[in-house]
């Protein structure tokens, strides 16, 4: 695989599962494409704090799955290292990623990353996670809204989702924002902290 077909085609593949493993609740913390120097081959890492919670057989089923909706895709579960958002390497990419914050993945030409020594990297933006100011707009735009409001999946920052409607903005204290979203499945409103949200979908 070499530097042509990855960014072609292998990047936009590791977006689109990223998305997909979002959407499942499945948390990315960092991804990234690295090229290891001992092996020559790309590999696509994620670093997840899922797999505090589940076997590592149920994260790569989950990957498994994620990746066989993605049509024609470039990329294979051989292709693909699910580690902890704790492991050296996560933690060396999300490191060099909030240093350098961008739209796009961004090429990393260090000789190291984390415990491994690559050729290069590329390094994906944050995974779907939106700012705080995002979603307070997001919610903003929702609420302002004529007509029936469709729910939206909301993903918290613990990996869990649930459908909902929102509702309102709460601020009790300076910088302490909470959004009130009506859960559907529980029919209840439920007071959530703004930076406890990552997604609203």
């Amino acid at each position: 695989m070499d530097y042509e077909l990855l960014v072609e085609d292998q990047i936009e593949d590791g977006r689109k599962l990223i998305s997909g493993l979002l959407e499942n609740g499945f948390d990315v913390s960092v991804a990234v494409w690295v090229k290891t120097s001992e092996e020559g081959l790309w590999f696509l890492y994620l670093g997840s704090s899922s797999i505090h919670r589940m076997s590592m057989a149920d994260a790569y089923r989950t990957a498994y799955s994620a990746l066989s909706r993605i049509p024609h895709t470039n990329i294979s579960i051989s292709n693909i290292k699910i580690v902890e958002d704790t492991n050296p390497i996560a933690k060396a990419a999300i490191e060099i990623r909030d240093r350098y914050p961008a739209r796009l993945p961004t090429r990393y030409n260090g000789k190291r990353l984390g415990s491994i020594a690559i050729e290069e990297a590329y390094i994906y933006p944050r995974s779907g996670q939106m700012t705080r100011t995002e979603v307070l707009q997001t919610i903003t735009g929702l609420m302002n809204r004529t007509g029936i409001v469709a729910p939206s999946l909301v993903t918290l920052r613990d990996g869990s989702q649930f459908q909902a409607v929102p509702m309102g903005i709460q601020m009790n204290t300076p910088g302490a924002i909470q959004v009130v979203l009506h859960d559907l499945l529980a029919n209840t409103n439920r007071s959530i902290p703004v930076d406890d949200i990552v997604r609203i979908a």
